[in-house]
């Protein structure tokens, strides 16, 4: 059998009740004790009185001996020596001691003579130095070779001549003739001989382009001369 709705939240509320007033009753309460108030009574003690001072123990040793008492504590190492009963005039002249033997003579100081240094002998002259004589001129050569002139001389102009048909016919087209020629002061060419060619037929047109040939003039130490040079020449088509 089904119970409505409310009636059950009735029976809820009032279990809920139920239990709420069990725990109430189940509290356990305690008790609080009274506080109880006293008073207190202050007591002020009064300072201690000092200590007394304390005293040395007897058994210290004593203190050490003063330096009076120590010079006269007898030296054990020492001879006794007794004292005359006589006493001692100190103010009685002594005698003279006297000796047959004379004293030895005090030693006399070493004079040492001193003696100027002897002078160096002066030494022998000098030779007088021989006269310098100026080398001999270099002989004056009419001639000087390439190697012996301030530079080489420069070729300022020189002739034509026309490449030779008959080495053109055999296919030739370029030679060279090497002179040995001799320039005059002044630079003009002068043909001494024919050093060498590589074809005959060139010499004779080689003559023609050195014979109006023309050079700077030779010099040797800054004076025109005579020289004598090599120079080859190339003649092409």
């Amino acid at each position: 059998m089904k119970l409505p709705s409310p009636i059950i939240g009735i029976l809820a509320a009032a279990l809920l009740l139920g239990v709420l007033g069990l725990a109430r009753l189940l509290v356990v309460t305690v008790q609080v004790p009274d506080i109880e108030i006293r008073e207190i009574e202050t007591v002020i003690f009064e300072e201690p009185p000092p200590p007394p001072p304390e005293e040395p123990p007897s058994d210290a040793p004593p203190p050490p001996p003063a330096l009076t008492e120590v010079s006269e504590v007898p030296d054990p190492t020492r001879v006794p020596i007794p004292r005359a009963d006589v006493p001692m005039d100190i103010t009685l002249p002594v005698e003279t001691f006297f000796s047959d033997v004379p004293p030895s003579p005090l030693p006399q100081p070493e004079i040492v003579e001193r003696r100027p240094p002897p002078r160096p002998a002066p030494a022998p002259p000098a030779p007088k130095p021989a006269p310098v004589r100026p080398p001999p001129p270099a002989p004056v050569k009419s001639h000087y070779n390439e190697s012996e002139l301030d530079g080489k001389p420069r070729l300022l102009r020189h002739g034509s001549a026309s490449f030779p048909q008959a080495l053109a016919r055999q296919g030739i087209a370029r030679g060279t003739v090497t002179f040995e020629v001799e320039l005059s002061s002044a630079g003009a060419v002068s043909i001494r001989r024919v050093v060498s060619t590589t074809h005959p037929d060139l010499v004779a047109a080689a003559r023609r382009v050195a014979s109006s040939a023309r050079f700077t003039p030779p010099t040797r130490r800054g004076q025109p001369v005579r020289a004598i040079m090599r120079w080859p020449i190339t003649i092409q088509k």
